[in-house]
């Protein structure tokens, strides 16, 4: 069987490590998958190019003006006529609404089974900005769209709730990223604590009340601060830290080995407000690394006080880093987190989950 993934582009980020990651198992199980990309790569940020080209059959990439250009629409429809694909899983809301197009006015319907994964609460189309106007459009055409697709999927509970917050006419499965358990790293012996935080830099993602909560906080740590973002918001967290802890953090900018850097830190912290499923949440948990984060779903539905820690304001923040510190030093409290984090993760294991994704193929 031939399957086509749609995805807006290659930029290495949760829904492109999750196709990545899907691709990989498809070809494993003797299906030929081929990767069509609608939109340009951004160069500063790591594209996942290189290994699912080693995995996958073909990537095709659409050039020039996409979304609002009739030759794209034909590029796509030739690209699907010829590989003849019976399954087409297009990824993210450009994608999405392109392969809706294409089955409304280029192809016959029952050419090929669509199925739509929703991978975040695309929230950013509500924002109150001047282009408000013309997202709110966009996303209303988009959200109608998705009850033309043959199977819809979710990536979590809190993103299926605010699917029906928007919409009742969709009945989406909810499968869950997965993820493997690796190798652990013994947590270092030196009195430093070393603290990791890794994501997008943004307001949402809660760094702000890190800085604010390790500004406060009488510790000997070390803060390793991985991700992008604009230069104007990383200065503006440099600002907020005093002068012993500027001197006490590190950025890193995109890390492209997330491996060394979970092995490189005792505790890893992710303050984040809102997110669809928190995959590097669950990326920490697999490298056996004990999290904080903020009591929110999806969140606090794989995070507890048994296998880590939540908080609901920087009071609690702090009370949670001081008492980490205190914990990852005594064996018997940290090995048995470790055990509770390994109970988790059987849920998010590959083997529980991919059969998932053939049953909606009808596979």
């Amino acid at each position: 069987m031939k399957i086509a993934h749609v995805i807006n582009s290659l930029n290495r980020g949760g829904a492109e490590s999750h196709l990545l990651e899907l691709v990989t198992a498809q070809v494993n199980a003797e299906l030929v998958v081929d990767v069509i990309v609608i939109g340009e790569d951004i160069p500063e940020i790591l594209s996942i190019n290189k290994e699912l080209s080693n995995v996958c059959r073909k990537i095709y990439r659409l050039k020039g003006p996409r979304m609002f250009n009739v030759f794209s629409y034909i590029k796509l429809q030739r690209i699907i006529k010829e590989n003849s694909y019976k399954i087409v899983h297009s990824h993210q809301p450009r994608s999405d609404y392109m392969i809706y197009l294409l089955k409304r006015f280029f192809l016959s319907d029952n050419l090929f089974k669509w199925v739509v994964s929703i991978h975040g609460k695309y929230d950013s189309y509500l924002d109150n900005n001047f282009k408000k106007n013309f997202k709110l459009y966009f996303f209303k055409k988009l959200v109608n769209s998705w009850s033309f697709a043959d199977e819809v999927i979710v990536i979590s509970k809190e993103v299926n709730t605010w699917l029906e917050s928007h919409t009742q006419k969709l009945n989406p499965h909810v499968i869950n990223y997965w993820i493997s358990l690796k190798e652990p790293s013994t947590v270092s012996l030196n009195p430093t604590l070393n603290i990791g935080f890794l994501g997008r830099l943004n307001k949402n993602k809660g760094i702000e009340d890190l800085i604010d909560t390790l500004n406060e906080i009488n510790l000997d740590f070390h803060l390793v601060i991985g991700g992008f973002g604009s230069d104007d918001y990383i200065n503006y967290l440099k600002q907020k830290m005093n002068k012993n802890f500027f001197k006490k953090s590190s950025f890193l900018g995109y890390v492209e080995d997330q491996s060394k850097f979970f092995e490189s830190i005792d505790l890893f912290v992710f303050p984040s407000y809102s997110e669809g499923l928190g995959l590097v949440l669950l990326e920490g948990m697999s490298y056996q690394k004990i999290c904080i984060t903020r009591n929110v779903e999806p969140m606090n539905q794989f995070i507890n006080d048994e296998n880590g820690y939540l908080f609901n304001n920087i009071d609690e923040l702090k009370n949670c880093v001081i008492q980490a510190s205190k914990d990852l030093k005594n064996e018997s409290i940290y090995n048995k987190k470790i055990e509770n984090i390994k109970k988790v993760l059987e849920r998010y294991d590959i083997k529980n989950v991919f059969p998932k994704i053939l049953k909606v193929y009808n596979l």
